[in-house]
């Protein structure tokens, strides 16, 4: 059988990259200008489209390159079958560097970069409420977990230029939303840390609850208060964050189990105002920086 031209080169490009070790760094082209990467990933992060019969993996992905949804393909050899993915929740992108190489099947992405996990609570089982010193550096569990990147750090992954921002939650009855913001970058320790956040996008009935009150602001803790409140909202809420007067959002606020988690103290827990308000303290939620 005759191939077409365009799958003729698909299929030069993946022998050439088969005689390559996959520890470098490897892309392939399809026609219509996309480029697949290749990995071992954790499929946690998609949800499949569609599958069908394929002769090999250039037509699996040939097959997905017209398809802008389509952020990754799998191929079985063994059963002949492609598998399209697209990301959870209606987002654009979502390949996460915590998920990369954690899965046991090769598969390809549509681009090769990811969001970094800068921020991370699923339990109590780590504590937030912690000094100015302890927020500067990396602590918890690693970004699988209870975790936090670092004041320092997160200042020396914007400080080139703003990057995005994803905040995934997760309420407790499991339904699932998010918050983005084109331009999030955090100053220096001479400047506290201070907060330029903008560009606010979200989920159906999620509400802009980190900018309007955080914007511009300096990072407090138990130890360090730079907030405009007279008490300092760190010891009040038992956490650290960008506080003004205080806060419409506290992700590293004091966790909450479900028993507690749903009319619990006013503002006491890990809050995102909008829509979920201050008694409300959610099962999950993360940050991710692009």
């Amino acid at each position: 059988m005759q191939l077409q031209p365009a799958r003729q080169v698909a299929l030069l490009l993946l022998l050439l990259l088969a005689a390559v070790p996959r520890h470098v760094t490897e892309a392939a082209s399809s026609s219509s200008g996309r480029r697949w990467w290749p990995s071992l990933k954790s499929l946690s992060d998609y949800e499949v489209v569609r599958s069908h019969s394929a002769q090999n993996e250039v037509d699996c992905i040939f097959a997905a390159s017209s398809d802008s949804a389509l952020q990754l393909v799998a191929f079985n050899a063994s059963s002949g079958l492609c598998a399209q993915f697209r990301c959870r929740l209606g987002l654009s992108h979502c390949r996460k560097c915590r998920n990369a190489n954690k899965g046991a099947q090769r598969v390809w992405t549509a681009g090769s970069d990811c969001w970094t996990t800068v921020q991370h609570r699923v339990s109590g089982s780590v504590d937030f409420y912690r000094n100015w010193t302890q927020y500067q550096s990396e602590f918890g569990e690693g970004p699988d977990g209870n975790y936090w990147i670092g004041l320092n750090s997160l200042h020396a992954l914007t400080a080139s230029g703003p990057r995005k921002l994803r905040i995934l939650m997760k309420a407790w009855n499991d339904s699932e939303h998010w918050a983005e913001y084109s331009s999030f970058s955090v100053g220096p320790e001479s400047d506290n840390y201070r907060l330029s956040v903008s560009g606010f996008s979200g989920s159906g009935g999620i509400g802009d609850s980190l900018a309007p009150r955080s914007n511009g602001a300096q990072f407090s803790t138990k130890d360090a208060e730079h907030d405009t409140h007279p008490s300092n909202c760190a010891t009040m809420f038992k956490g650290a964050w960008w506080f003004s007067n205080c806060f419409a959002t506290h992700p590293n606020g004091k966790y909450r189990d479900a028993s507690v988690a749903i009319g619990g103290p006013y503002a006491q827990g890990v809050i995102w105002k909008l829509p979920f308000f201050l008694y409300y303290s959610l099962k999950e939620i993360e940050m991710l920086l692009l």
